[in-house]
């Protein structure tokens, strides 16, 4: 079982975000507002004094036009962490499960895909279109913001076709020996025909040839569907996470 502070340190190189400075042991991360993810403290050590770091945080998110927001699982420090910022008025947002497989289990349990499914090692202006329709929140300004953060870690990106219209995307960040699993999007009017299996098998059968041994991914507690999915690939939950952000 992998530690989940490690757990924590892998999905952060993941999804790198633009801006990350040290903070007493915290990570404070921000990317001109555009995902969470990249907009929020990281805290894996207790700062010494945490009022004086809680302020920090609060005005250099202030100066940047974000809502100040900590990444909240079970190695965040200090242990009270969550209920402090409750009790401050942080809002608790997107409970999320971490769960991990062995490559090798996933791809024995996967069907062979019916269709090809093609990996590059960058997203392709039709690639970036397409998940920013699914899952973007924004504009051309945001979406660029978000396509650097992609550009800033190592990763394969699978579409499928190879040409417009596309049915389905995902993106397979690579860090260590380990894979995570991003922006997994299949178009609704192609939904419920092994898209999503289609895209893991690809990217996942690619990875095996860069030493990659071990995969993760982060899905929303209640989203049954996907849970289910993963359920029957061999992932199982190893951590979870959720976000307190300032009302």
């Amino acid at each position: 079982m992998i530690a989940e502070a490690r757990m924590d340190a892998l999905m952060n190189q993941g999804w790198p975000a633009a801006h990350s400075t040290e903070l007493d042991g915290w990570l404070v991360r921000h990317n001109a507002g555009v995902t969470l993810r990249a907009n929020s403290v990281l805290p894996a050590s207790a700062p010494f004094d945490l009022d004086r770091a809680l302020e920090y945080v609060e005005n250099l998110y202030a100066a940047h036009q974000i809502a100040p927001s900590f990444q909240v699982g079970p190695a965040a420090q200090p242990g009270d962490l969550d209920e402090y910022l409750a009790a401050r008025g942080y809002e608790r947002r997107n409970p999320t499960l971490v769960m991990c497989a062995e490559v090798a289990d996933v791809l024995a349990k996967v069907p062979d895909p019916a269709v090809t499914v093609n990996i590059s090692s960058t997203p392709d202006d039709d690639w970036m279109d397409f998940w920013w329709a699914v899952d973007g929140r924004g504009g051309s300004a945001a979406q660029a913001a978000a396509r650097q953060i992609l550009n800033r870690g190592r990763a394969l990106y699978a579409v499928i076709p190879a040409g417009r219209p596309l049915q389905a995307i995902g993106r397979l960040a690579l860090v260590d020996d380990w894979a995570g699993i991003y922006c997994l999007a299949v178009d609704p009017g192609h939904r419920r025909r092994g898209l999503a299996q289609a895209v893991i098998h690809g990217l996942l059968q690619r990875a095996t040839n860069l030493g990659v041994n071990r995969v993760w991914l982060q899905v929303v507690e209640a989203n049954a569907a996907a849970r289910a999915l993963y359920d029957r690939l061999g992932f199982q939950a190893v951590s979870r996470y959720h976000y307190r952000v300032k009302a």
